[in-house]
């Protein structure tokens, strides 16, 4: 069983700008990302953290969960967390990420368009919110809900199915 890693206190914020906060039981689906770039390990988090701080302008990281390619799992966000992932989405919904450039393909399972240890840990943090939120939650992807947009480059009917496991 995968740990998930609580790293929220340790990463970049923004000087003066805050995340507003929510209940957990206004929050009805949970948005799977991709960075769309090449995984840096446990240090691409931070990366990722203080390009949304400094370049974007956000209060601190966007996601509330971050997945590297060997399966670690980082907290980067309180899911009471207003954060901004999902344009539209954010007052509902829960961010969780995988890292990669992968593409999708159709003759391929997740595991192996993503690496096995990888899908393992996002399938596990996924079934682990949902058993977590107080309400029931969707699972969809940042790119049905974005129109230029196509992450997370997975099989979402796949995903789903294995979550419900």
């Amino acid at each position: 069983m995968p740990i998930i890693n609580d790293i929220v206190l340790y990463l970049p914020t923004h000087p003066t700008e805050v995340y507003k906060k929510r209940d957990e039981s206004t929050i009805d689906t949970i948005v799977v990302h991709q960075t769309d770039s090449e995984d840096s390990g446990k240090f691409g988090v931070y990366d990722i953290a203080r390009y949304h701080v400094n370049s974007n302008g956000w209060a601190g990281i966007g996601y509330h969960y971050y997945i590297i390619d060997g399966g670690t799992i980082f907290k980067t966000q309180e899911p009471t967390t207003i954060s901004y992932h999902a344009s539209g989405w954010n007052t509902k919904s829960v961010g969780v990420v995988i890292t990669g450039k992968h593409r999708y393909d159709s003759s391929k399972t997740n595991a192996e368009i993503i690496g096995e240890k990888k899908y393992k840990a996002l399938v596990f943090a996924l079934a682990k919110l949902e058993n977590e939120l107080p309400n029931e939650v969707k699972i969809i992807s940042h790119g049905e809900i974005s129109s230029h947009k196509s992450d997370p480059n997975i099989d979402m009917q796949e995903l789903k199915k294995d979550v419900k496991k």
